[in-house]
């Protein structure tokens, strides 16, 4: 897609330059980020809370779709806390479902890595299979150090179920949504689409890095003016909605986005996680993960 790939690819959607070093390879990267995770669900259902402060960001946002939205390390740490600690403290272990860890960096900033995970409980000395999960955690290097500031914990399931997490209604409220919202990319809108958004955006860009708002609105009308008819398609099959309790939901998905380059029609498809906020003026977009643009780990 040449000059205006990195343009187009900015709407489709959790280190690159400053956060891997160039010399760091795709397995190691891919390896590291296994073996933090590791360590990570070894200790965080423990009460050492010295050793579970490291793993997060002080501005952690948790998004989980039975508990809701866990602002800040402090509080999400007080809950593991309330939990887990104490003779009535529940005794939890978690799994990874082999074979379902991705990863894909992000410029400047970190890491996504999602995958599955299944989690047992011991009562009585008894070990249970409780339910299983899907994960997407955005982690960020700062300073030599990785922790995770974005998590979202979702599609909760007890063993055995095949029924959607997300009520019918939900899916279709964000099923039309994303169809309005893309009416306005479509029609090269950028003062509908900028509506579209919360002003506390993040947008989580595997080429691009994080950025705001006002950065995501000027890429709009930059990419608009290039008169290149670019169209956004999303891709049948692909479209999944997970409800977050108290704080709308995250939509997940595959598009494809064309346009004219050198009188050909210039194609990409591409996923993305989106996490759609319901306020007092109705629903909008407030986190966005756009990733593999190139491939995932």
């Amino acid at each position: 897609m040449k000059q205006s790939a990195s343009i187009i690819a900015l709407f489709i959607c959790l280190l690159s330059a400053i956060g891997v070093n160039a010399q760091t390879s795709s397995k190691e990267l891919y390896d590291k980020l296994a073996e933090m995770d590791s360590v990570l669900f070894a200790n965080v259902y423990t009460c050492n809370t010295a050793k579970n402060v490291t793993f997060f960001a002080e501005d952690l946002e948790f998004y989980h779709d039975k508990g809701g939205l866990t602002k800040s390390r402090k509080t999400f740490l007080e809950l593991q806390e309330k939990n887990f600690c104490g003779e009535q403290g529940l005794k939890l272990r978690r799994e990874l479902v082999k074979g379902s860890l991705r990863i894909c960096s992000i410029h400047n900033y970190g890491v996504l890595q999602t995958g599955e995970h299944r989690f047992y409980i011991t009562e009585n000395g008894q070990e249970t299979l409780t339910g299983t999960a899907k994960f997407a955690h955005v982690w960020k290097l700062e300073n030599g150090e990785w922790r995770i500031s974005r998590v979202l914990s979702y599609d909760h399931k007890e063993p055995g179920s095949e029924i959607p997490t997300a009520p019918k209604e939900l899916y279709d409220v964000i099923s039309h949504m994303d169809s309005i919202m893309f009416e306005a990319f479509n029609a090269h809108d950028p003062e509908k689409l900028k509506a579209m958004f919360t002003e506390d955006l993040e947008f989580y860009h595997d080429k691009d890095g994080l950025g705001n708002y006002q950065q995501t609105n000027k890429n709009f009308k930059s990419m608009f003016e290039q008169n290149n008819g670019i169209k956004r398609e999303l891709i049948k099959g692909s479209f999944e909605v997970y409800p977050i309790n108290n704080y709308g939901a995250i939509e997940i998905g595959t598009h494809k986005f064309c346009h004219i380059e050198n009188g050909k029609n210039d194609c990409g498809t591409f996923p993305f996680i989106m996490i759609w906020q319901k306020g007092p003026d109705g629903w909008k977009v407030s986190r966005v993960i756009s990733y593999n643009h190139t491939r995932n780990l």
